[in-house]
């Protein structure tokens, strides 16, 4: 059975993988590929966000009774995250390389780290307390959106 903290790691891996991709498209300069590659990569991680802002965390802010949790601070983060991947975007529309470079280390390191904290503490402080209900949120995550759009 597939838990909370496998199908979001599996879903950073994708989210990973087709910007690895957008960023071979540039370094070849091809442009249309580049566009098309950042649009899915954008879809797949506005997809990742919104699973979690509306479907596990305020699942494991009535579960914890808490108005202040650590996904405040995960919110947060998702806000530079959509800001920065946006700013990326907008360089490769602009053909810009040189920007699409300093902003493609920018979004790699704040992916990173995000993703190291929810990997390592969030997904399993979550795990714990909604162990019950694990099976039910996985598969309401799953059914949230579907990646044959970033195919499209």
């Amino acid at each position: 059975m597939e838990t909370i903290g496998s199908y979001l790691e599996h879903d950073h891996a994708r989210c990973d993988a087709l910007l690895r991709q957008a960023q071979q498209a540039v370094r070849g300069a091809s442009w249309r590929q580049a566009r098309l590659d950042m649009a899915a990569f954008q879809h797949a991680l506005e997809r990742h966000l919104l699973v979690e802002e509306r479907i596990l965390y305020p699942a494991f802010e009535r579960a914890i009774g808490k108005a202040v949790s650590p996904t405040a601070a995960m919110r947060a983060e998702h806000l530079r995250i959509r800001a920065v991947a946006q700013r990326l975007s907008d360089t490769v529309a602009a053909r810009d390389m040189g920007g699409f470079v300093i902003h493609a280390e920018a979004l790699l390191l704040v992916l990173h780290q995000h993703s190291e904290k929810e990997e390592g503490v969030l997904y399993p402080m979550i795990e714990r307390v909604l162990a019950r209900s694990s099976a039910e949120l996985v598969g309401a995550m799953q059914a949230f959106g579907s990646y044959a759009a970033a195919a499209a």
